[in-house]
């Protein structure tokens, strides 16, 4: 009887890590021994979930615990008193909080005390062999650090009830939730026994051949019904792929991409864009607002002049302004960009008056609450045209050539508003699956109060189109959480069923 047979006579249930063990085999090659096994009916593949003991950062880097370290160095010393500061140096890996922790714990343990000469702390050695307990808890280290992983459920109470002890200081230690795959044996055994054990030939190959390595195998036999095993290449996710398509469309169009920092200050991604400080949008429900630092320093000092005044007369642009007190202070907030066209307003600062196509996508916060509809963070895509003689008639057929680009023939504009364009428009689309318009995004050309204080006369349009929204669309989405799910089976269904 082989030591496998011994092994599965008998039993209902097995980990695919006993089997590898036993056949001094990789998992993966029993896993797919596995996959035969279940299309014959032999057995039923299964999993469960179990939590794991790992070693932390720390007690990798020191090899064992501090208690240990102190304890090793003490017990080679000739005498039995110690300074202290003389051990400390020979301990410079152990940092101030997990030195005084060690010797508190050997102190508990009764293996060492202090005394105090004049000003001079000295460690007394009182015994150089290890109790009963304090063995097994580093023995226990040890096992942890050998082994790759110890399941938890297999300890015996003794550990257990260590393990609650020693997870109780930071970074030595962590827990993994793993998944073990079991099988449940549901026909004959004897059939899964030569199966597993069969040293069959899968493919061929010209060293097989050349070095006669067949003689006294077998060939695993064609089964014409057997069915075709899916695979699942890998791919781009769905957001990437419509990333990449948007981005197409624009360079195409011969515009350049901007790129900018998701940490932006109140200054580029409200002032500069004429939103008063005092909007609703500035407000903590709108905005995530950085906490430390809280402040940055205005990369642009020659703009803040003519952007306070704007705000509060309205400066030469022919406005009233919004007629308060401007604060630079309030200017300085570090928060999360709330739009892409925090990108494109320095972009257009640094170009200046001169014709320019610049767009950029990228993410965008807001202080929502998530649901079907919302996310806190999303994509969206943004540009701006420089020119002038730009004009309304330009920036619709812009847009409406960006949505026909992706498949939405129906394209119109209704009127809106924006603080820092005028006219200001949303773009429309019809849907025809589901017979009805839907607005995207918002659009416009930028207000005199943004351009002039940047020295740029001449009309500039722009625009911020959500993305999220049209991969919505795309994929017959109700529920927009599902994009950022990772749900494996939802990416391979895509990959089939869109060719994506």
């Amino acid at each position: 009887m082989s030591e496998l047979d011994r092994l599965l006579k008998g039993r209902k249930y097995i980990s695919v890590d006993e089997l590898a063990n036993i056949l001094n085999v990789t998992r993966d090659y029993i896993l797919s021994k596995i996959e035969e096994l279940e299309r014959l009916k032999l057995v039923k593949k299964f999993s469960k979930e179990f939590d794991y003991i790992y070693p932390g950062f720390k007690l990798k880097e020191m090899g064992s615990l501090p208690e240990e370290k102190i304890f090793n160095i003490l017990k080679s010393y000739p005498g039995n008193e110690v300074p202290l500061s003389e051990l400390r140096n020979k301990l410079t890996e152990l940092d101030e909080d997990d030195f005084k922790a060690g010797l508190s714990i050997l102190y508990n343990s009764k293996i060492i005390d202090f005394k105090k000469i004049d000003k001079t702390v000295y460690i007394k050695i009182l015994r150089r062999e290890l109790d009963q307990e304090t063995n097994f808890k580093f023995q226990f280290v040890k096992e942890v650090l050998d082994k790759e992983g110890l399941k938890i459920a297999d300890l015996d109470i003794a550990k257990k009830k260590l393990l609650d002890q020693l997870l109780k200081r930071p970074g030595f230690f962590k827990i993994r939730r793993i998944k073990d795959i079991y099988i449940e044996i549901t026909g004959d055994y004897s059939k899964i026994i030569e199966y597993l054990e069969s040293k069959w030939i899968t493919s061929l190959s010209p060293t097989i051949i050349k070095k006669r390595l067949w003689i006294g195998r077998k060939f695993k036999p064609y089964d014409l019904n057997a069915e075709v095993y899916r695979v699942y290449p890998g791919r781009a996710h769905p957001m990437h792929e419509l990333i990449k398509e948007v981005r197409e469309i624009f360079l195409a169009l011969g515009f350049r991409e901007a790129t900018g920092p998701l940490i932006e200050l109140s200054f580029i991604n409200f002032d500069m864009l004429f939103q008063p400080q005092d909007h609703p949008a500035r407000d903590m429900q709108d905005t995530f607002y950085i906490k430390e630092p809280s402040y940055g320093v205005i990369p642009y000092p020659e703009l803040i002049e003519p952007i306070k005044k704007t705000h509060e007369n309205g400066w030469i642009t022919g406005s009233k302004g919004w007629g308060y007190t401007w604060s630079l202070n309030e200017a300085k907030k570090l928060v999360l960009r709330t739009h892409t066209t925090a990108v494109t307003v320095r972009a257009l600062y640094e170009t200046g008056e001169k014709p320019d196509k610049i767009f950029c996508i990228g993410s965008v916060f807001r202080n929502e609450t998530v649901d079907y509809k919302h996310l806190v963070e999303f994509m969206q895509v943004d540009g701006i045209v420089i020119h002038p003689n730009a004009n309304l008639r330009w920036l619709l057929g812009i847009i409406e050539y960006f949505y026909k680009r992706m498949g939405y023939n129906k394209v119109k504009f209704w009127p809106s508003y924006f603080p820092y364009t005028e006219p200001s428009l949303q773009p429309s689309i019809y849907v025809d699956k589901i017979g009805k318009w839907l607005e995207l995004g918002g659009a416009g050309i930028f207000r005199p109060e943004v351009t002039l204080p940047l020295g740029v006369k001449w009309p500039v349009l722009a625009w911020g189109l959500g993305l999220e929204r049209l991969l919505m669309l795309k994929y017959d989405l109700n529920d927009i959480r599902v994009i950022y799910k990772n749900d494996l089976g939802w990416l391979r269904k895509l990959s089939v069923e869109k060719g994506v």
